[in-house]
């Protein structure tokens, strides 16, 4: 049973809306006065707030906690960082005292045992959220809305033992739901944080604030999700890397959380799921834009499409994979061999982006990790590995843009190590000679995947959206 499962009230006028604000809107004083006043214009009578840590905070915390493993003491920088919030925001510069000294606890067995085990990590980067609830919550106090700082977990989102990456487990909406409706004022919930079943703390993951901000809105049956952002809506590409990326207006569940999956860092890839699930829509909105529109994300919309089949939506970028050709060996004992190595991938939780069979070799692409690190360095079979490269994926093309794709990165003299494309889930892909055999007859596809040099990756990216958006105005919405 899902999350919002036991909830037999579809989303409504009279719903809440949840407001996921990201470190960027909590950066400062300014910043977090403008959530007041986001929540106040766009929250309507009953606002649930989802907060990030502030600006810098995560990766802040996870340097103390790498320097107490090596001897050293840096709590005063989490300290001074806070207590300049605080100052920011007219607020009781020992507000924060009591969870920094239980900060320092910590740090100081990490300290004494020279080793942060990942769920001290998970425990150190839990403060990052807790802290800004509590600023945020006061903040709110001194501007005359109450407001509640509540950590997630209080209210009953449990997820499993995997550290920094742990994953909700189902089926408790109903106890989210009553444990929310019992918080006075405006609650003002951590993003980012859970607990175990043994009542460990774990973190969801890069985004996972997005996740709790959905869980927490299926759970409610909420009206809307708004996730407030440093960017202006879901963009056609990186604007960072590609200066003509545009705003998609509109999403479908399906396009936003492929998006997500193929390396866009707008939202986490897994928080589309339990809007989908309860049929909840959302928005991606600039927080220093608040009467902007953004990015309208749900259900899918009837469109005309073209005679070869939707349009491209958007192009995204993913850095950091590998290519893995593991010698399975001769046929006769192939399936026993493939069937150990897909088992020890499973047990390591490395997902294969790609994955290919021949006569003789494996051949899987992954995002390089510590875990899949380790696993080929304990492999008998004989293994060849290539690193630094990135995946270019085409999201919702059709077979003209993919064609368009494929001859603008032969065009620039970009070589493809493999391509793929897949609909509905399913891959179909091969390694190709030149760039211009990429061909797919089907109509339909939820990506066109390109795997090429990291170094060449940005020229990649911005030669694709330019070959297929160039000429195109205005952008596909929804397939």
């Amino acid at each position: 049973m899902s999350p919002a499962a036991d909830s037999s009230q579809a989303p409504s006028t009279l719903a809440p809306v949840v407001l996921k604000f990201g470190g960027a809107a909590l950066a400062d004083g300014p910043g977090i006065r403008r959530v007041g006043s986001i929540l106040a214009s766009r929250g309507g009578a009953r606002p649930i707030a989802v907060v990030s840590a502030a600006a810098g905070v995560t990766e802040l915390l996870l340097q103390v906690a790498a320097a107490a493993a090596e001897g050293r003491w840096e709590l005063e920088r989490v300290r001074v960082r806070h207590r300049s919030l605080l100052s920011q925001c007219g607020l009781d510069p020992e507000l924060l005292n009591r969870m920094l000294a239980e900060l320092a606890s910590v740090l100081e067995g990490i300290r004494e045992r020279r080793k942060v085990t990942p769920a001290e990590r998970d425990f150190v980067l839990s403060f990052g959220e807790r802290m800004s609830a509590r600023v945020v919550a006061a903040a709110l106090r001194a501007g005359g809305r109450d407001a509640t700082p509540v950590d997630a977990f209080d209210l009953g989102l449990i997820s499993d033992s995997n550290h920094g990456r742990a994953r909700p487990i189902v089926g408790t909406g109903a106890a989210i739901r009553r444990a929310l409706a019992e918080v006075p004022g405006v609650p003002v919930v951590t993003g980012f944080v859970a607990k175990d079943a043994a009542g460990n703390l774990t973190t969801l993951g890069r985004n996972g604030s997005d996740l709790s901000a959905s869980l927490l809105a299926e759970a409610c049956g909420a009206r809307e999700v708004q996730f407030w952002k440093v960017v202006g809506g879901v963009m056609s590409a990186d604007p960072s890397m590609v200066p003509d990326a545009r705003p998609l207006a509109r999403l479908s569940y399906m396009e936003a959380a492929e998006y997500a999956f193929r390396g866009a860092n707008v939202l986490h890839p897994g928080a589309l799921e339990p809007l989908e699930r309860s049929g909840i829509p959302a928005r991606v909105l600039c927080f220093a834009d608040p009467d902007g529109e953004g990015t309208w994300i749900g259900p899918a919309e009837p469109r005309a499409e073209e005679p070869t089949g939707p349009a491209a939506v958007g192009v995204t970028l993913k850095r950091g994979a590998a290519l893995v050709r593991v010698d399975v060996g001769a046929l006769e004992d192939r399936s026993r061999r493939v069937g150990e190595f897909q088992a020890e991938l499973a047990r390591a939780d490395v997902e294969p982006l790609w994955l290919a069979s021949g006569p003789r070799e494996l051949s899987l692409i992954c995002v390089w990790s510590d875990e899949l690190a380790s696993l080929l360095s304990r492999q008998t079979l004989p293994v060849a590995i290539e690193r630094a490269l990135a995946l270019v994926a085409l999201v919702g093309p059709n077979a003209n843009s993919v064609e368009a794709a494929a001859r603008a990165l032969e065009e620039a003299a970009i070589e493809v190590r493999v391509h793929w494309a897949e609909t509905g889930g399913a891959a179909a892909a091969r390694v190709p000679r030149r760039g211009s055999e990429v061909r797919d007859p089907e109509p339909e596809r939820s990506s066109a995947v390109f795997v090429v040099s990291e170094a060449l990756a940005p020229s990649a990216l911005r030669a694709v959206h330019s070959a297929v958006f160039q000429a195109r105005m205005p952008l596909p919405t929804g397939f």
